[in-house]
């Protein structure tokens, strides 16, 4: 298809988005936006059409622009790369698919077509107007092709990985859009932090945050004093350090007071670490440890919140205001969450910290 055939694509996406409305949502709420409504706008195309690179690299801008900026012009630079934001989650990513890889990958059940579906009416047509009696692993297309069937062979290369005499490796039931896209996409090391942020007891909203308090995405002044929009590098809430992820969400005096306090209401201890990995590794139930993961999340988005307030007005809340805040997000999640069958060692310990009546 044309650049001009598609742009009803790239309309009907700009359309949607601005039938949204509001641009006041949050990062979590614009993800499932584009990982549910924009997708689906797309996806018919992309699986039945052999799409012009230009116009997939504008769906994916589309699609960029309104996570982090919520609108379809740019407006604000990516905290993360988009090729690492269509990695699984359990490779740091936020699990959408990259438009132009997965139709790649669906033109890959064209080639499927050809080696074992030799009746459907597509592929006869194949046989008698372009391999002529050839065998289809030796064919190249000649230079006076059309971009569209030139475009099928050059995927043929590209999965020519993926299969061996004939045969697809990578899924027993046969080839697949699905295994076709895994082979294709960008691979990246697994993370140690995934399970932890995405807990199902964690809300959407401050799991965004953590995510980028992970992959140290977020704008603080260590790195906008290298970008040279700041003056220093001095953490804006407490003053005695250099703000960086390490310090700002571990180490500042008033991060350390509302870790502190909110672990002697939750009858553990929370210290300046990696407290994701710790509260993993410790002795805890499935309950407990969801608990206290949404409770460290819930920190990480207030301490994060009042970052940028004090950046504003110079105002900031204080440590006891906040726990307060976090520990009735706590109440209402637990109260809403709990399963009648609680292990009485959980029902002991939600009674002691208040969270269970």
């Amino acid at each position: 298809m044309s650049k001009d055939d598609c742009s009803i694509l790239v309309e009907k996406l700009i359309n949607r988005i601005r039938s949204f409305g509001s641009k006041k949502l949050s990062f979590s709420g614009r993800l499932v936006l584009v990982s549910s409504v924009l997708t689906a706008l797309y996806n018919y195309w992309v699986n039945i059409f052999v799409i012009r690179k230009g116009v997939l690299n504008k769906v994916n801008s589309i699609c960029r622009n309104y996570l982090w900026g919520g609108g379809t012009e740019f407006i604000r630079s990516p905290r993360v790369s988009w090729e690492k934001i269509c990695s699984p989650k359990s490779e740091g990513g936020l699990g959408l698919r990259d438009s132009s890889v997965w139709n790649i990958a669906a033109m890959g059940k064209l080639l499927w077509w050809i080696y074992y579906n030799p009746d459907r009416v597509w592929v006869k047509w194949v046989n008698q107007v372009y391999l002529k009696g050839h065998f289809w692993d030796d064919y190249q297309p000649g230079i006076d092709i059309s971009w569209g069937w030139k475009s099928v062979c050059k995927v043929k290369d590209k999965l020519a990985s993926g299969y061996s005499n004939g045969q697809w490796l990578l899924d027993t039931k046969g080839y697949t859009i699905q295994s076709g896209y895994e082979l294709l996409r960008l691979k990246f090391q697994t993370v140690t932090w995934h399970k932890q942020i995405w807990n199902p007891w964690c809300i959407p909203k401050r799991q965004f945050i953590a995510w980028l308090v992970a992959r140290e995405a977020l704008l603080l002044k260590e790195r906008l004093l290298t970008l040279g929009v700041a003056n220093d590098a001095d953490c804006l809430l407490c003053g005695r350090g250099i703000e960086n992820h390490i310090h700002l969400f571990q180490t500042c005096e008033y991060a350390r007071k509302i870790f502190d306090e909110l672990g002697k209401l939750l009858g553990v201890s929370l210290p300046a670490t990696d407290l994701l990995q710790l509260i993993e590794h410790e002795q805890h139930s499935q309950l407990k440890k969801g608990v206290l993961l949404c409770a460290v999340l819930a920190a990480y988005y207030h301490i994060w919140l009042q970052r940028n307030q004090t950046r504003v007005d110079g105002c900031v809340l204080r440590p006891t205001l906040v726990i307060s805040q976090i520990m009735k997000v706590l109440k209402m999640r637990v109260g809403s969450s709990l399963k009648p069958d609680l292990a009485s060692q959980d029902v002991i310990w939600l009674s002691s910290v208040k969270l269970y009546l």
